[in-house]
């Protein structure tokens, strides 16, 4: 869906609102604009999701300037790029928004955040956090790219559809430029988390290659602690570390081994990797290579 022309009619009227609450308040709530490029953001839905390239598209109040990202209730929602958030809760059209205003100078518009108390669409839950807004969540609160900032949903006047993120990109806070070659080369996270709290992960995938220490993982599922969420993943690919005191079990050994290695490892197979305590940082979120390293490596039958 597309919702441009309401975020304009908002930008315009919050604009007459602060000029008229003088130049000091326009200073306090928005940071200084910039010019620069569109960088390479972290993708802003977490887990399995579906979008074209459907920018510019005809709609009944205009051209659709963003990307809808088709993911399921509920699915987290997380900053493109580190920067400052605005709430906004007042538009029927969109529902429950938020705009981040990027370090980078490109605002992004988050449009159709959740607004169910369930996993039906039952529309009982409001534009709040813990329902809309992750927990915790503030107006005017400075965010990390990849922290969690919203949930999945289909609120305003997207209720007759999908869940669905709609998702716009506004160099230097100006006029909308098609999401999704920006999307295609985005960094795609495997969890949210607080950066630099401790962490744990089991994933399940099909193995790409394994030698030496070294495992790639096509990732099928996911799931993090604390908190123990699943997430279904579509395939990103992994580097983990496996050292020589993790444990591979379900692997039968070769004449003259002594214990199993990743080398008896099959492309294809799927295994369940287990890794161990580590601090959140990006790299960890994304699977950079030497960012994860295993304990256990359990074939599955």
């Amino acid at each position: 869906m597309a919702h441009r022309n309401t975020a304009r009619g908002v930008l315009f009227l919050t604009l007459i609102a602060l000029l008229c609450a003088g130049g000091a308040a326009a200073h306090d709530t928005l940071p200084a604009k910039k010019k620069g490029p569109v960088p390479t953001f972290v993708f802003p839905v977490l887990g399995e999701t579906n979008y074209t390239d459907s920018f510019g598209d005809a709609r009944g109040q205009g051209g659709h300037e963003g990307t809808d990202i088709m993911a399921p209730r509920w699915a987290p929602v997380v900053a493109a790029e580190d920067g400052t958030i605005k709430l906004w809760t007042t538009s029927a059209r969109a529902g429950c928004m938020l705009y981040l205003y990027g370090k980078s100078g490109t605002t992004y518009l988050y449009i159709h955040l959740n607004n169910d108390k369930g996993q039906g669409n039952d529309n009982s839950g409001g534009c709040v956090t813990g329902v809309a807004y992750a927990p915790g969540l503030k107006n005017g609160a400075h965010v990390l790219a990849g922290q969690q900032i919203a949930f999945n949903g289909n609120s305003g006047d997207a209720d007759s559809t999908g869940s669905h993120l709609h998702f716009e990109v506004h160099p230097g806070d100006g006029g909308a430029v098609n999401p999704y070659p920006y999307l295609k080369k985005a960094r795609t996270l495997l969890f949210g988390a607080t950066r630099g709290t401790t962490f744990t992960a089991a994933l399940t995938g099909k193995v790409v290659a394994a030698l030496g220490e070294d495992l790639r993982l096509g990732i099928q599922q996911l799931r993090v602690w604390p908190g123990g969420r699943t997430l279904a993943q579509s395939g990103q690919k992994v580097d983990v570390h496996v050292p020589a005191e993790a444990t591979i079990e379900g692997v039968a050994l070769a004449a003259g081994l002594a214990y199993p290695t990743l080398d008896l490892l099959k492309q294809g197979t799927t295994v369940t990797v287990w890794t161990t305590p580590a601090k959140v940082t990006l790299a960890a979120q994304t699977g950079e290579k030497g960012a994860l390293s295993a304990a256990r490596v359990v074939l599955k039958k």
